[in-house]
C-alpha cells in the first residue's frame, strides 16, 4: 500500500510545504456516470457507499485487521474504529519491531502517530501532525504520518464506489463481493476517501485507478476488503462491530 503515496508524498515533503488546500469536489462528474459493467446482485454503485456507510455507524465501533503483503514482506495493522455523524476515532498499532514499529490515534480531531521515524525519544514516542509545519523536518514527519495514517484507515475506502469507472457484483455464499475501479484523484477530491487519501495527496495521482474489492454481508456490513497495488496485496478483515471501544489521546508528557 505504502506504493501508492511514497513517492509522491516523500517529493512534496523535500520541495514543498504541507498543502491543507482540497479540490472543488464539483469538479468530479464520474459520481453520476452509469457503472462500466452491469450490477450482478445486490446494492447498485449509487447506493453502495450510502447504505454501506450507515450500516457501519448504525453499529457505531468495529476492528480491522490489515494484512499489508508487500512481496513477501507482511506486516499486519490492527485497528479500532470509532465512528459518529461528525468525525471518526481510532487506535490502531502495527506487528512491526524497531524502525518499522508503528502505532496511530486519531482523538479529538487530532492525529498522533508512535514511530522510531517521528521521534526517537522514548519517553516521548509520539509526535503530533502538524499539517502547516514549514521547517524540513516537520514537513517530512507530517509526510511520514499521513502515510501511517493511511495503513490504518482501509476501510473510509467503501466511500470510493460513486467515483468507479467500473463496478460489478457477485453473490458468494450468504454475502456480496463488489468490485470497484476506483479513481483515486476524483475520489479524494470529493473528500470521498477520508484519511485513506485527501485531495492534496492525491494530487500526483491523476488517472490512476485502484481496483477495490468489498465483501458485504445481508446486513450490509462489511467483512473483508482486498486490493493489490503495484504487487502489494493488501487484505482487510472485519470484526466487533458494536463493540465497546475507548480511544484517549496520548499524554501530553508522551508527545515529542
Amino acid at each position: 500500500m505504502k506504493k501508492i503515496l511514497m513517492p509522491v508524498l516523500v517529493a512534496g515533503a523535500l520541495v514543498l510545504p504541507a498543502a491543507c488546500g482540497s479540490a472543488d469536489a464539483g469538479k468530479n462528474t464520474s459520481a453520476d456516470s452509469q457503472p462500466s459493467t452491469p450490477v450482478a446482485v445486490g446494492l447498485t454503485q449509487a447506493d453502495f457507499a450510502p447504505k454501506v456507510l450507515a450500516a457501519m455507524r448504525a453499529k457505531g465501533t468495529f476492528r480491522t485487521v490489515s494484512v499489508n503483503d508487500d512481496e513477501g514482506d507482511r506486516t499486519t495493522y490492527t485497528t479500532d474504529v470509532k465512528l459518529s455523524a461528525a468525525d471518526s476515532e481510532l487506535s490502531g498499532r502495527s506487528d512491526g519491531t524497531g524502525e518499522d514499529a508503528l502505532g496511530a490515534i486519531r482523538a479529538g480531531g487530532q492525529v498522533y502517530v508512535k514511530s522510531p521515524q517521528v521521534s526517537k525519544y522514548e519517553g516521548a514516542p509520539w509526535a503530533k501532525y502538524e499539517p502547516k509545519a514549514t521547517d524540513h523536518r516537520g514537513i517530512l514527519n507530517a509526510t511520514l504520518i499521513r502515510l501511517a495514517l493511511m495503513q490504518f484507515t482501509t476501510h473510509d475506502l467503501v466511500g470510493g464506489a460513486p467515483y468507479a469507472t467500473g463496478f460489478s457484483s457477485a453473490p458468494a455464499g450468504a454475502a456480496t463481493v463488489y468490485s470497484m475501479k476506483i479513481s483515486l484523484s476524483d475520489a479524494a477530491a470529493a473528500k470521498a476517501l477520508g484519511a485513506f487519501l485527501t485531495a492534496d495527496q492525491a494530487s500526483g495521482l491523476e488517472g490512476k485507478t485502484l481496483t477495490v474489492n468489498v465483501t458485504v454481508g445481508r446486513d450490509l456490513l462489511p467483512t473483508t476488503i482486498d486490493f493489490t497495488d503495484d504487487g502489494a496485496k493488501v487484505v482487510t478483515s472485519f470484526s466487533k462491530y458494536g463493540d465497546p471501544v475507548t480511544i484517549k489521546a496520548p499524554a501530553a508528557a508522551e508527545i515529542a
